[in-house]
């Protein structure tokens, strides 16, 4: 009887397992024999070395690869330098040969007799030329693992610094003194773990933690989030202890973090391991450097708040200086610093600080580059001698910014017919917005914002235009539907972008016309509560930044949420009304100045346009230019008649009838 196919299934099954039995047993004894090999083999290394104790030891000696091994990890025997011998023509090996190091040529003086500008140098380590470093290479890094030494000779100081006068000061009375003397402060008992510096981006952290280590002649290692964020695990926590350890071996030492949100960000709002165990060495590696006086910890960050508590906690970085905006002193130092080496002639600083009123000290110098790189084409191009001087500056000031700094045409004064009393407050405010500094003088802070309230069509558009074009700020004009979005807050983030644009290009009016459909009272609908409440903060948070004010324009103030309109906010409201008559001639005026008119009598028009606004005075003149226009098309010399306005009138009116048409 034949057997079935399950049976022959199962007799190769067994088959094999007994072929897989057999293989493991031969491999077991082959493996075992080895071992033993191996065993005597190392016996026979030991015994040599003990007879010859001068020998140098090899770890792979034992090992049938060793000299593989000892050339793979070397360092130095997986490559050779060769040069060829222009005598014999054959190639020589240079690899034992010690380059000659070129004698450093000496700075000569500036040709002008100026001392000449200190370069940075940097003494990098150089990483062996081994396999691992290769592997390491291919593998995307551990972070550079190296970390650059400035010297304190290669640094700038206090006196580099343009204005940050009282941060100065507080600098010498604090870390400063401890710096100085030591063993002093340790008899006091006075400890100092870290220093951090925060504030707006540009306004000179990075700048003043190297001159905080050129002033105490600190060498200076500056990290940054590239050097420490590895794709490896657990390399970001490595890199930070090599950080520490370099600055351990170059006391005194100054360890600056940039950018320290990205490195120490709050362990709470992240599951990422990686970001948490970087956070915890962080920690570790501050507690054990806290006893070494002669290292110095700093760290710089745009947003505190994102930071770990248990990083900015006291103990740690228990000292914090926030650097804001400059003022007009600090804004006058930077020019005259940024300018002191370059070839400048007659310069009015007291319009450059008026005008750079919001800017940061980075938008500073960079409008002092950009006219420098204009003066020194021009002097190539010309081969001439060419100063850099005011119109330069101002030309310079007005492209910084570039097509996200809109403003408006040249409107004026002159543009507007108001009361004497209202025209006084505009351009009163004009003034602050241009020197937030002389609210300062009177002991008070410089207002945010103004409400200008009326009916319809009297000049509350053009007065926010008038005031912007005279103060050169950024206009960023919007309305409800600029802000307001279906999607759940889109809205929000719409004003917040806005108000972040202005901060960035300050300084700036934001005009917001028709408030009353983004600001109105809260609980009629509820889904705009959450849009109001973003634009109080908004405005709340405009009170420490100078160079941004907001102008609302409504024509019903009273359905205004009343919180907009408290102290801080949109404090002043000022009332335009329909003009009188004196106030409706000037604007017939106005409007006519450049019209080819014959035979108007203003005055009685000023008489019959009672109740008319600006609006419909400007467009009465513009009517009545096209009704001269349909009368005469062909005429030499054009003009513009009284009967013209009276059409116009008329028409604006509602009573012209139209004529019969033609059959």
């Amino acid at each position: 009887m034949r057997p079935s196919g399950y049976e022959r299934g199962v007799e190769i099954l067994l088959l094999f397992f007994l072929i897989l039995i057999v293989s493991g047993v031969i491999g077991s004894i082959r493996r075992a024999r080895r071992m033993r090999e191996e065993q005597a083999r190392y016996q026979e290394e030991l015994q040599r070395q003990a007879q010859d104790p001068d020998a140098p030891q090899d770890p792979f000696a034992g090992s049938p690869f060793g000299g593989l091994f000892d050339a793979l990890f070397s360092g130095t025997g997986m490559s050779r330098s060769y040069t060829l011998d222009p005598e014999t023509g054959q190639w020589v090996d240079i690899s034992e040969v010690q380059p000659e190091q070129e004698p450093e040529a000496e700075a000569e003086p500036a040709a002008n007799g100026q001392q000449p500008k200190r370069a940075t140098k940097r003494n990098r380590k150089q990483p062996q030329s081994s396999m691992f470093g290769s592997l390491g290479g291919m593998m995307g890094g551990d972070g550079s693992g190296d970390f650059d030494v400035e010297s304190p000779d290669d640094l700038i100081d206090f006196e580099d610094v343009g204005g940050m006068d009282a941060l100065k000061q507080e600098v010498r009375d604090t870390v400063g003194l401890m710096l100085e003397h030591p063993d002093e402060a340790e008899r006091y008992g006075i400890e100092w773990n870290g220093i951090l510096l925060h504030g707006p981006p540009g306004v000179g952290k990075t700048f003043f933690a190297r001159a905080i280590a050129g002033q105490y002649d600190l060498n200076l290692i500056h990290v940054s989030t590239g050097d420490l964020i590895s794709s490896l695990v657990g390399g970001s926590a490595r890199n930070i202890d090599k950080a520490f350890d370099t600055a351990l071996q170059n006391l005194p030492c100054l360890l600056f973090f940039d950018e320290f949100d990205s490195v120490a960000q709050r362990r709470d709002n992240t599951p990422d391991q990686e970001s948490r165990r970087t956070v915890n060495q962080l920690l570790t590696a501050l507690e054990a450097s806290r006893d070494e006086r002669q290292l110095l910890v700093m760290a710089a960050t745009n947003s505190i708040q994102h930071l770990d508590p248990a990083v900015i906690r006291p103990g740690r970085f228990d000292r914090h200086i926030r650097i804001d905006l400059p003022d007009a002193e600090a804004r006058r130092a930077i020019f005259e610093t940024e300018l002191k080496d370059r070839p400048t002639g007659p310069v009015d600083l007291d319009e450059l600080v008026q005008r750079t009123e919001g800017m940061t000290p980075a938008s500073i110098e960079k409008v002092i580059d950009m006219a420098a790189l204009e003066v020194f084409r021009k002097a190539a191009e010309t081969n001439e001698n060419v100063e850099l001087d005011t119109p330069h500056l101002l030309s310079a000031l007005e492209r910084v910014g570039g097509q996200d700094r809109p403003t408006v045409e040249h409107w004026t004064w002159d543009s507007l017919v108001l009361d004497p009393a209202i025209k006084a407050q505009l351009q009163q405010l004009q003034a602050v917005i241009e020197d937030p500094e002389s609210a300062r003088r009177f002991g008070v802070e410089p207002p945010t914002g103004l409400l200008l309230a009326g009916p319809p069509g009297t000049g509350k558009t053009t007065i926010a235009k008038v005031l912007a074009a005279q103060a050169r700020a950024s206009f960023y004009p919007v309305s409800g539907a600029d802000v307001m979005s279906k999607w759940v807050g889109e809205s929000e983030q719409n004003i917040h972008r806005l108000f972040e644009r202005a901060r960035e290009n300050r300084p700036s009016i934001i005009f917001m016309d028709e408030i009353d459909a983004i600001a109105g009272r809260r609980g009629s609908i509820e889904v705009h509560d959450s849009q109001i409440n973003q634009l109080l903060a908004e405005i709340d948070g405009m009170a420490g930044q100078r160079g941004v004010f907001l102008i609302g324009a409504t024509n019903r103030p009273d359905q205004l949420d009343p919180a907009i309109l408290r102290g801080g906010r949109l404090s002043r409201t000022i009332l335009l009304g329909l003009p009188d008559e004196p106030g409706r001639l000037q604007i017939l005026r106005l409007h006519t100045a450049r019209m080819p008119t014959a035979g108007v009598r203003f005055d009685e028009l000023a008489r019959t346009t009672d109740g008319m606004s600006p609006a419909d005075l400007k467009a009465l003149a513009q009517e009545a230019a096209l009704a001269a226009m349909a009368r005469d098309e062909n005429a030499e010399t054009p003009s513009v008649t009284h009967e013209d306005f009276e059409e116009a009138l008329a028409r604006l009116r509602g009573g012209s009838v139209a004529a019969p048409a033609a059959v």
